[in-house]
């Protein structure tokens, strides 16, 4: 086989990025390859890194490129990490890689390199066989780099897409503890804590009755089709169910499936749900009661 065929598959399968080495592997000889660089038929983005003139720059082949030219034992990280995992974050103007200390390459144009103590074989995936530190240990690197809003939304879309999982987050930020940010990302993982729904509704228990509201804690409701649900807290008269919702257990697509269908249930009962955050309970109390207090109001036609 022809080695510009078997240079031009491997290269495809690459966004177009290849080595030198990759080149004479395929059968060209230093000196065709040296032609093609001077000719412009290749162009360099990184020393010993090319891919052909005709193909487009874009960040997928920046990020091989990196790859490339840092080494097998380098993988994508920080916000490069994230964008892989298809997170929302910044796109980067760089590409970020994580490298295993006491490794210290040289670092390219247009790349940052981290050196870690702390990248186990297990911490690495491969997304489009690209090597890419695992989703948990992602966010944990962002949380030096991010506001406690953008870190948030970054968790709970990692969490909510299953990405990787509470627990596994919780163990890369204790080993990594000292580092920046890892004291908000510990305001954040509290209320993705699966035992913190409880302590919320505790929260909310005590805030309606503060306000003089009467609601009956864990009140079963029998439905018609022959099932059951528990209200956290519940108006019988108003028949409105009030739900305290922590993310952990109303955060993935087949949990919000579920609290969708148990709401219809409600619904056909002629109940209506009613639900509250932590944000609504911690940081609004005077708007949430008030909307408490509206809510029965309304329900009771008063």
């Amino acid at each position: 086989m022809a080695p510009e065929v078997v240079l031009g598959r491997l290269a495809r399968a690459r966004a177009g990025v290849f080595t030198r080495a990759d080149a004479l592997t395929a059968g060209l000889t230093p000196a065709e390859v040296r032609r093609r660089v001077r000719s412009g038929q290749w162009v360099v983005p990184m020393r010993g890194v090319m891919r052909a003139a005709t193909t487009p720059d874009s960040i997928d082949a920046r990020e091989r490129a990196a790859l490339a030219r840092v080494g097998e034992d380098a993988a994508l990280s920080h916000f490069s990490a994230a964008r892989r995992w298809r997170l929302a974050v910044p796109e980067p103007p760089d590409v970020w890689l994580t490298v295993p200390y006491p490794r210290s390459p040289r670092c390219p144009p247009g790349v940052r390199i981290i050196r870690s103590k702390h990248m186990p074989p297990t911490a690495v995936r491969r997304i489009d066989d690209v090597p890419v530190l695992d989703a948990a240990r992602t966010i944990v690197d962002l949380a030096a780099y991010l506001d406690r809003r953008a870190l948030t939304a970054l968790t709970l879309q990692a969490l909510q897409r299953e990405v990787c999982t509470y627990e596994e987050v919780t163990a890369w930020r204790k080993r990594l503890a000292g580092r920046p940010g890892m004291a908000e990302l510990g305001a954040v993982l509290e209320e993705a804590d699966p035992t913190f729904e409880s302590i919320l509704a505790a929260e909310f228990g005590k805030l309606v009755a503060s306000a003089g509201i009467f609601l009956v804690p864990k009140f079963r409701l029998d439905l018609p089709d022959g099932r059951y649900v528990v209200c956290d807290f519940a108006d019988p008269v108003a028949r409105i169910d009030f739900e305290v919702d922590g993310f952990a257990y109303h955060s993935t697509p087949r949990q919000i499936a579920a609290d969708r269908d148990r709401d219809r249930r409600l619904l056909r009962a002629r109940w209506v749900t009613v639900r509250y955050g932590a944000d609504d309970i911690r940081r609004h109390p005077t708007r949430t009661i008030a909307d408490v207090i509206r809510q029965i109001a309304e329900r009771r036609g008063g």
